[in-house]
């Protein structure tokens, strides 16, 4: 097996190992949800967004398979952490009432940076999308597990959740870059 070989099958195997990291995260994740009746999941935020991240990993099973998924991958992906603070906010809206103090106001401005930081890791820099995962994980999950309006289980779910994920973009984005430099040089004529 020749030097380039081996570097793709190792970097391969890096990747399966880092989404078998996120897939067991998720697994906790999925342990730790309390009830698994559709009455206690669908109505509440943190249960529809357990299920969702359930079909992110999947979706990103799907894509490690082929070359022509890395782009779905980072939309997804981007569009993950867009979507992260709508759950507190949306929780807070419907079960922390308005005597909650401030949370509104925190939510807003987490939907501002994570949506910024979303944006930024599609449009700009892998990076920015791997740290924004993982600053959610380990910033605002932790910051809300003793909230008054977001379960325990769900910071702790989320948490564990956003670091394997985390792992994951960061351990994929070589192959981001280079679908991003052969799409370049296609385009140049080079």
């Amino acid at each position: 097996m020749d030097v380039v070989a081996r570097s793709k099958y190792s970097q391969a195997a890096r990747e399966r190992f880092a989404l078998a990291c996120a897939a067991f995260m998720t697994g906790l994740c999925f342990y730790l949800v309390p009830s698994w009746q559709p009455v206690a999941l669908f109505p509440d935020p943190c249960g529809v967004a357990t299920i969702t991240t359930g079909v992110l990993v999947l979706m990103l099973t799907a894509t490690l398979l082929s070359e022509r998924g890395i782009p779905i991958e980072r939309t997804a992906l981007s569009m993950f952490l867009a979507g992260m603070p709508l759950v507190y906010l949306a929780r807070g809206w419907l079960f922390g009432g308005v005597g909650s103090g401030g949370w509104l106001w925190m939510e807003g401005a987490g939907m501002l940076v994570f949506g910024a930081l979303a944006w930024l890791g599609r449009y700009r820099s892998p990076r920015i999308l791997a740290l924004g995962i993982a600053a959610h994980g380990m910033l605002w999950d932790s910051w809300h597990f003793h909230s008054a309006y977001i379960p325990s289980w769900y910071a702790l779910g989320c948490l564990l959740v956003d670091v394997g994920v985390g792992l994951y973009v960061i351990v994929r984005m070589p192959a981001w870059r280079t679908l991003h430099s052969t799409n370049n040089s296609a385009r140049s004529g080079g």
